[in-house]
């Protein structure tokens, strides 16, 4: 299995609020506070999605690379 296949693996085992949050922030480039307005959340709210989403996807490339 490549890296692409694991990303979109992952991408579409993280529960929804979690998958939007990333993939603005990622690969929309978007703002704390931006995707706080789009998604009608906390900034808090925002930077605790991204930080628990960053220590997922760490520990499963570490999985994947072992």
């Amino acid at each position: 299995h490549g890296t692409r296949e694991f990303v979109i693996r992952f991408a579409d085992a993280l529960p929804a609020e979690m998958r939007t949050v990333i993939i603005l922030y990622a690969l929309q480039g978007m703002q704390y506070e931006e995707i706080a307005e789009v998604t009608r959340t906390s900034v808090g709210t925002v930077k605790s999605r991204i930080f628990f989403t960053r220590q997922r996807l760490q520990s499963q490339l570490h999985d994947f690379i072992a």
